[in-house]
């Protein structure tokens, strides 16, 4: 056989099996905003109710200006969480609730309707930087649908970020699997690496594949100036959803 036409029946096959690719890809990615309209309803901001100190203007006596320290308080943004139950249980990395625990703070959790609810913590596994709280209202929540093959993720399947970035609300960043199972010498268990953009307030949000199921919960990033650089990390929902179960059972 002629080794040009071999070559060159490769390239095809090669090019076809690329271009099927790339079309089932942007085919998942045309899809993609219906689906996200299903899937936000199901992550939550989550805040808290702080005190801080803060410098007041006392008087203004002959253009000199005095001021004394006064206690403010408000709600400040923690992170996100996934709603995973009708009755309102939500995840969320501990670390998003952890000075509302230790400081016995209330906490809110923000609807992507704008509505609030006040919420409680349930429990938390330490190891995995999980938590479960629970909302103190009285109706039927939209859990979000998980994916439960996660052994087939797979490295450049697209995956949508959902969480609250910076306080400014639900914010939505696509990207890819970069790598699956990165482990670090500080922290416990594995993770999902992507390069969807996460952001301080992303922690304990959702991170979803095209079809709007949970594959992970937001965690940390890796930066030098604080900011996404395209090294954001995931805990696994398959850890996610047996911390979950210890915490409950």
């Amino acid at each position: 056989m002629n080794k040009n036409f071999v070559k060159n029946l490769s390239l095809w096959l090669l090019l076809g099996v690329f271009s099927g690719y790339l079309f089932l890809n942007l085919n998942q990615n045309d899809n993609l905003p219906k689906t996200l309209e299903t899937t936000s309803p199901s992550v939550v901001n989550i805040w808290s109710l702080k005190k801080w100190k803060a410098w007041q203007e006392r008087s203004n006596l002959l253009g000199i200006k005095r001021y004394k320290q006064v206690i403010k308080t408000g709600f400040v943004p923690n992170g996100s969480g996934v709603i995973i139950t009708e009755e309102g249980n939500i995840i969320t990395s501990f670390h998003v609730v952890d000075d509302s625990f230790k400081n016995n703070q209330k906490l809110i959790v923000e609807f992507n309707d704008g509505t609030t609810e006040e919420a409680l913590i349930i429990g938390f596994d330490l190891d995995a930087d999980v938590a479960v709280i629970k909302t103190l209202g009285n109706k039927t929540y939209l859990p979000m649908k998980i994916r439960k093959d996660l052994e087939d993720l797979r490295v450049g399947e697209t995956v949508v970020a959902i969480g609250n970035p910076q306080g400014l609300g639900q914010s939505f960043s696509i990207g890819i699997v970069s790598a699956i199972n990165r482990q670090f010498k500080n922290k416990n268990g594995s993770f999902i690496q992507t390069d969807a953009s996460i952001n301080p307030g992303n922690s304990g949000g959702a991170l979803v594949d095209s079809k709007g199921r949970l594959i992970g919960i937001t965690n940390f990033i890796e930066s030098t100036s604080g900011g996404s650089q395209g090294l954001n990390f995931a805990i696994p929902v398959d850890i996610v959803m047996d911390s979950y179960r210890a915490i409950i059972n």
